[in-house]
């Protein structure tokens, strides 16, 4: 069994959603292992334009295995969104998509903190609480 990486330079924009889409033809599992919801996927099939953000862009397509890892911090809101958006789309979600019981969840506070260092020090955040959540996540395996 082989595995394949895609790893960006993590400054968005690079096709790593288009990427992993061609790649997922010859996947039994595509797996999302870090990042957060301000990442966006852009992905076209046949005519239909999918925008994800949480969830592995290997969704798309039947029969794959995606997962959701334990380096990906999540907006439970946004996920849920991103589900409802799928399912009414007819993606199978039920069967295909797993999380991680140990990824981070976004709290609004994390949020809240976000916005409020950005408007001391802006350093072009989402403001979508991904650092403070990362913050909390490494503080606690400390």
């Amino acid at each position: 069994m082989s595995t394949v990486v895609i790893v960006g330079a993590q400054w968005g924009d690079e096709g790593k959603g288009k990427i992993v889409d061609v790649l997922t033809r010859k996947a039994d599992v595509v797996a999302r292992y870090q990042g957060g919801n301000n990442a966006g996927h852009t992905v076209v099939i046949d005519s239909d334009r999918y925008v994800l953000h949480l969830i592995p862009s290997g969704i798309l397509h039947k029969g794959i295995k995606c997962i959701i890892g334990n380096g990906v911090v999540i907006d439970p809101s946004a996920l849920l969104e991103e589900m409802d958006q799928l399912r009414s789309r007819n993606i199978d979600i039920d069967s295909n998509l797993c999380v991680s019981q140990n990824s981070h969840i976004i709290m609004p506070y994390h949020t809240a903190i976000e916005r409020e260092q950005e408007k001391s020090k802006k350093i072009g955040t989402t403001g979508r609480g991904i650092g403070p959540a990362y913050t909390d996540k490494t503080q606690e395996a400390a």
